[in-house]
């Protein structure tokens, strides 16, 4: 489709899912090089130079912990052009605040999920987009019946008139009726001019919704919805929309989402208590290049204790996620009993729709009839030709307010 907002909305979606890309980097394998060269001296005779080329790896550990491993060679004129090369390990790991893949691992997760989310409103903005399209397709076609309907009442009004005319001739009515026709054949005239001209800025507007050009045309088949009976049950309804509703799905993940980070936050309350390791291989300095084994190794090991003694941004902050815990849950609550009212008030709608259907094609049918007696009736003189305008108007409000309904009952159906 060339729609700019669903155009815009691909756009955003595909903004979340680069959002993700960013956020997995950091929780995946990091890999790193640098390379340097170093000029100085003093003067003249007390110049030195050196280069140093390193690489690393680091990797954040499923509990919280961050590994990397780190590898460099250099040489340097001011030890006497002595080369040396190293590899190194180095660990650490939170032991209590921030270990846990929960806690460690909670950008990443939220990432995934935000993405998640953004897929499903997404596809319900689509769905919705498609019954806007619908709608606003029925809507042209209701446009062009009330249109045609129009023509047929312009018809009838000079249909009318002239048998007033006639009658007038021969002295069986007076110039009132005349008139009175003249008048409701003109206005009838004038309000196809405003149909016509209100049509036309229809099918433009849609043109504009659907993107397309100045230059191409837009029309719609002259083809009102056929009618569909709706035959679920109604509390099967109710239990497949608790199992598939998108935002539905998205309402409980997001209540998951504000239990998790009550977990989280309880846990910034805890002491840090951190354990690092550190492992380190080199080959010490040489006139050499190459060719020397790694036996220079050293090894160290410790635990490192934070005591805290004022927390009261990490309780404000677990404060605040208890009673953001609790608005969810009433959300999710008030959710899913709207969501609830909704799908039987949809099925109430049907039904009082499907009725009203009934009705109005049996008003037609009565209007068709009640206009031809009303016609006959005039051209003999009985009737005045009022009550003739009358009865044509109302039957061009009983077809008009007939394909109203089955618009508005087509609608209805999609939605649900």
């Amino acid at each position: 489709t060339k729609n700019r907002e669903m155009i815009g909305r691909k756009d955003g979606l595909y903004q979340s899912a680069l959002s993700l890309t960013g956020t997995r980097y950091a929780f995946s394998p990091r890999v790193a090089s640098a390379l340097s060269y170093v000029f100085s001296g003093a003067d003249p005779g007390d110049q030195h130079h050196g280069a140093n080329w390193s690489a690393s790896v680091a990797q954040k550990l499923p509990w919280g912990g961050d590994v990397s491993v780190t590898g460099s060679t250099g040489f340097s004129s001011a030890s006497g052009n002595a080369y040396d090369a190293s590899v190194a390990i180095h660990l650490t790991q939170p032991l209590l605040r921030g270990a846990g893949r929960d806690v460690a691992w909670e950008g990443l997760t939220q990432a995934e999920r935000s993405l998640v989310y953004a897929i499903r409103d997404f596809e319900l903005f689509r769905e919705g987009f498609s019954i806007d399209v619908a709608r606003r397709f029925y809507e042209l076609v209701q446009q062009k019946q009330a249109l045609e309907n129009q023509r047929r009442n312009l018809e009838g009004f000079v249909f009318g008139r002239k048998p007033a005319e006639a009658l007038f001739s021969v002295g069986r009515t007076n110039e009132l009726e005349v008139l009175r026709a003249r008048r409701s054949e003109l206005t009838s005239q004038n309000s196809l001019i405003e149909a016509e001209e209100g049509l036309r800025l229809a099918l433009d507007r849609f043109r504009i919704f659907l993107g397309l050009g100045e230059g191409e045309q837009v029309d719609v088949k002259d083809e009102e919805p056929a009618f569909v009976k709706i035959d679920f049950e109604v509390e099967s309804a109710v239990a497949v929309a608790l199992e598939n509703r998108l935002d539905w799905l998205n309402q409980k993940e997001q209540l998951e989402d504000a239990r998790r980070g009550v977990r989280i936050a309880k846990n910034g309350l805890l002491p840090d208590l951190a354990l690092s390791l550190d492992y380190s291989l080199g080959t010490g300095s040489s006139a050499e290049f190459g060719g020397r084994p790694l036996d220079d190794g050293s090894y160290s090991a410790g635990l490192s204790l934070d005591i805290p003694l004022q927390r009261t941004n990490e309780r404000n902050a677990y404060r605040s996620s208890q009673l953001g815990l609790a608005s969810a849950e009433r959300a999710v609550a008030q959710f899913q009993d709207d969501l609830v009212a909704s799908v039987r008030s949809t099925f109430r709608e049907l039904a009082r729709r499907e009725q009203s259907l009934a009705i109005q094609e049996q008003l037609i049918a009565d209007q068709v009839r009640n206009a031809k007696i009303a016609q006959l009736r005039f051209e003999q003189g009985d009737f005045s030709n009022r009550d003739l305008v009358e009865a044509q108007e109302a039957l061009l409000e009983a077809r008009n307010a007939l394909i109203q309904e089955k618009v508005a009952y087509e609608i209805a159906r999609l939605g649900l």
